[in-house]
C-alpha cells in the first residue's frame, strides 16, 4: 500500500470527519416494533411476535456515524469545494479545539430466531467495525497553510503547531452470537446473548505530543538572487523545522502490518488480502429485561456489548516515537526535505517497538439503554421514550429519543421518532416494516445540518408459529 504517513492515518481521519455524519450502533426507531427482528439488537429480553429468517448480509445492515463538528449540509460544501478544499473558509471555521467522530458499520451474514418450549431463541454470525477519531484543529490548520502537507508551500515562512492528544483507532471483527429469552412470569420477560468474537484487523495512532516549528528557507531562485547580491547564505542559515514528539501506531491483523527496515525505522505497510485471517479473540454479552408494569404500562432496560477482544501479538506491529530533532535545510538537501509530503513517517524518528508494551486487549464500545411504553387501542399503537449512552472512544454518545409506533399487523408496522440531542432538534426518525422489508433512520433532515445519520436495511421472513399465552408455558 505504499508509504504510511500522518498523512495517511490523519487525513482519513480528517476526511471521514469532513465526510461523515451518523451516531446510534443500533436503529433505535425500532424498538417498540414488535414485528421486526431488528428490535431484539437493541434489548435481547423482547420478543417478536413471530420467528424470523433474515436474508444474508442485506436482512440487517445498518450504518451509524456521529461528529460533534459537522453537520449534513457541510458535506455538501465538502463535496463542492474540490480543489478550494483546504480554502474553505465556512468549513474551517466550524472546526472546534477538540474535533470528534465516531462511525459504526453492522450487518449479519447469518441471521435467524425462532420459538422453542418456554422460551425465544435466536441465532447471529456477522461482521463488525467500529472506527474513533479525536483529531486537533491544529491539523486541519497546517493542511490550509501546506495545501495538504506540502512543506514547500511554507517556505519561506516561520509557522508553529501543535498536534497533541490526537487519536485514531479502529477494528473489525466477526461475531458469532446466540441469545435467549424466557418469560419469567406473566409480567417480567428477561433475555441474554452470548457472542464469540473473531478479531480481523486493528489499527491505532495515539500522539500525545507532537509540537512542530517551521522556519523553512526559500531556496528555489536562491543562484539568481545570490548573484544580484541580494542573498546571503546567512538568510538561510540553521533555518528547518524542529519537533519534540511522544507517540505510537499500532496494526493487528494477520498477513499485514508495517515493515521497519534494517535500522528498525518505520519503512511500509504492507496487506496481502490473501492472508487475511484471525488475528483475535474475545467474548461479549448481551443483557436484557422488560417487565409490564400495568396493562398498558411496560418498562425495559439493557446493557450491550460487554466484552473484550484480545489481539495476538505475533501479528501485532508497534511504532514509537520519543524525544525530537532539529533539520536544517540547505542548498545540498532542499530537495529531500521539501519533496513529497512533508507529514510522513521516515521524516520522523518513528522505531519498531515491542507488542509486549502495549495493550493488546480492547474493550467493545458497550451501551445502556432505558425505556418505558405507554400502550393504546389495544396496543395497536403506543408511545413511548428511550435513554442511550454508547460509551464510545473518545467520548460517550448520549441520546434521549421520543417514539410513536403502529403495530396493527405481523407484516405492517410502522414508527416515527424524535432525538433532540445528537440531531440538535432538527430531524425526525422513520421507520417501516411491510411484508418482509424493513428500513428506518432515526435521522431525516429537513433543511438541518445535523451532525448525525444512520440507516437500517432488513429483509426478513417467518420462521415458526407464535409466542404461546403464559398460562400455557
Amino acid at each position: 500500500m505504499g508509504k504510511l504517513g500522518y498523512k495517511g492515518l490523519l487525513l482519513l481521519g480528517g476526511m471521514m470527519m469532513l465526510g461523515g455524519a451518523a451516531q446510534a450502533q443500533y436503529l433505535r426507531s425500532s424498538y417498540f416494533m414488535e414485528g421486526t427482528s431488528a428490535r431484539l439488537q437493541l434489548n435481547p429480553g423482547l420478543q417478536p411476535t413471530k420467528g424470523y429468517f433474515n436474508m444474508p448480509i442485506i436482512g440487517s445492515f445498518n450504518m451509524s456515524a456521529s461528529s460533534n463538528v459537522l453537520g449534513t449540509s457541510d458535506i455538501i460544501d465538502l463535496m463542492d469545494s474540490g480543489s478550494d478544499l483546504y480554502s474553505n473558509d465556512k468549513l474551517f471555521d466550524r472546526l472546534k479545539a477538540d474535533n470528534r467522530l465516531n462511525v459504526n458499520l453492522n450487518t449479519d451474514i447469518l441471521s435467524f430466531g425462532w420459538y422453542r418450549g418456554k422460551g425465544f431463541w435466536s441465532v447471529n454470525v456477522g461482521l463488525r467495525a467500529d472506527f474513533g477519531a479525536a483529531l486537533a484543529k491544529d491539523m486541519f490548520s497546517m493542511m490550509r497553510t501546506m495545501n495538504g502537507f506540502a512543506l514547500e508551500d511554507v517556505a519561506g515562512t516561520n509557522q508553529s503547531y501543535s498536534l497533541s492528544n490526537q487519536t485514531l483507532n479502529m477494528k473489525a471483527y466477526a461475531e458469532v452470537g446466540l441469545g435467549y429469552s424466557r418469560r419469567i412470569t406473566e409480567k417480567l420477560t428477561v433475555g441474554g446473548r452470548v457472542k464469540v468474537l473473531l478479531g480481523l484487523a486493528r489499527a491505532e495512532m495515539n500522539i500525545n505530543q507532537f509540537d512542530l516549528n517551521l522556519d523553512v528557507p526559500n531556496l528555489r531562485n536562491y543562484q539568481d538572487d545570490a548573484s544580484r547580491g541580494e542573498l546571503s547564505p546567512s538568510d538561510w542559515y540553521g533555518k528547518g523545522y524542529s519537533y519534540a514528539a511522544d507517540g505510537n501506531v499500532i496494526t493487528t491483523l494477520k498477513g499485514g502490518g508495517m515493515t521497519f527496515d534494517n535500522n528498525g525505522m518505520i519503512d511500509n505497510f504492507d496487506l496481502d488480502a490473501g492472508d487475511l485471517g484471525i488475528a483475535g479473540s474475545g467474548f461479549g454479552i448481551d443483557l436484557g429485561a422488560s417487565y409490564k408494569v400495568w396493562d398498558n404500562l411496560t418498562v425495559s432496560a439493557s446493557i450491550l456489548d460487554l466484552g473484550f477482544l484480545k489481539w495476538k501479538e505475533s501479528e501485532t506491529t508497534v511504532a514509537t516515537v520519543s524525544g525530537g530533532d532539529e533539520v536544517t535545510i540547505n542548498s545540498e538537501n532542499y530537495d529531500r526535505y521539501i519533496g513529497g509530503d512533508f507529514l510522513s513517517f521516515e521524516r520522523f524518528d518513528f522505531e519498531e517497538g515491542s507488542p509486549e508494551k502495549v495493550k493488546t486487549k480492547t474493550r467493545l464500545y458497550s451501551t445502556l439503554l432505558l425505556a418505558g411504553e405507554y400502550g393504546l387501542l389495544n396496543n395497536k399503537l403506543s408511545v413511548g421514550a428511550m435513554y442511550t449512552a454508547r460509551f464510545a472512544e473518545p467520548k460517550t454518545l448520549n441520546e434521549l429519543t421520543f417514539l410513536a409506533t403502529f403495530r396493527p399487523k405481523n407484516w405492517l408496522n410502522a414508527a416515527i421518532s424524535y432525538s433532540p440531542i445528537q440531531a440538535s432538534g432538527k430531524s425526525i426518525g422513520l421507520a417501516v416494516k411491510l411484508g418482509p422489508l424493513f428500513v428506518g433512520t432515526d435521522y431525516m433532515f429537513f433543511g438541518g445540518n445535523s451532525k448525525s445519520v444512520n440507516g437500517f436495511l432488513g429483509i426478513s421472513f417467518p420462521l415458526g408459529g407464535k409466542p404461546k399465552p403464559f398460562s400455557e408455558l
